[in-house]
């Protein structure tokens, strides 16, 4: 083969590694800013008196966004490549994972599964799944979930409903549970947000103790200061 030529194929070989690249890693960074509005969407819906059908109305139309934005992902991501470039989408994935996954409890007070993850990605005329998700994924998703479970814990406490606080802490504890031998028997990566998790825990448990102990002491309008409060007075104890 004459060299020129050869060199001319690597050229454009490598040329259309660093454009599909590119292209997923801009993609990515767009799926991962709307699923942290999509987040913050459901935290606000859990502050609205609107009825149940109107209230997630903001977080479904930035879902609908993101699948559409995962559909155009999925094109420079297929066969062999989607293992290639696993590294520049897979913080996409976790960030969407997180979001719906909240949004699954909100409606359901269920952690999503693995199964219904992949409902996200399936076409519904056929049922064949256009994108994989890889557990990895999926388990690191379900992580940063527990961070948005703690935030919606710590407000439902601040209402008074401590019944609901401790289904969520069981929650919790119950992933705790389950992570610790994934991550010591499968994904030794997962350590590293294991500690936020044990954080969380701390967190909502002191947050329906100091409701318990404190709350009959004053006004429902002071329970998401007092909280607060008792929460910095916990923290700066633990570091000292």
């Amino acid at each position: 083969m004459d060299p020129q030529i050869f060199f001319t194929e690597c050229r454009d070989i490598l040329d259309a590694h660093h454009d599909r690249r590119e292209r997923i890693i801009k993609v990515s960074r767009d799926i991962t800013a709307l699923s942290k509005k999509m987040i913050f969407a459901l935290h606000r819906a859990t502050t609205t008196q609107a009825n149940s059908n109107d209230k997630f109305k903001e977080a479904d139309k930035k879902q609908q966004e993101i699948i559409l934005l995962f559909k155009k992902l999925a094109n420079d991501i297929q066969g062999l490549n989607y293992h290639r470039y696993a590294k520049s989408f897979s913080g996409a994935f976790e960030e969407f994972i997180e979001a719906i996954a909240f949004h699954h409890f909100l409606l359901h007070q269920t952690v999503i599964t693995k199964d219904q993850v992949d409902d996200y990605f399936k076409d519904k005329e056929t049922g064949e799944q256009w994108v994989p998700v890889r557990d990895q994924d999926y388990i690191l998703g379900l992580a940063d979930f527990t961070g948005e479970l703690m935030r919606y814990a710590i407000y439902i406490v601040s209402t008074g409903r401590y019944d609901q606080a401790m289904v969520i802490c069981d929650v919790l504890n119950k992933i705790d549970i389950d992570f610790e031998l994934i991550a010591a028997s499968y994904l030794p990566v997962l350590f590293k947000k294991m500690g936020a998790l044990k954080g969380s825990i701390r967190k909502v448990e002191q947050a329906c103790y100091t409701f318990q102990i404190r709350g009959s002491e004053y006004p429902k309008e002071m329970y998401l200061t007092i909280i607060k409060d008792h929460q910095e007075q916990y923290e700066q104890q633990q570091q000292n």
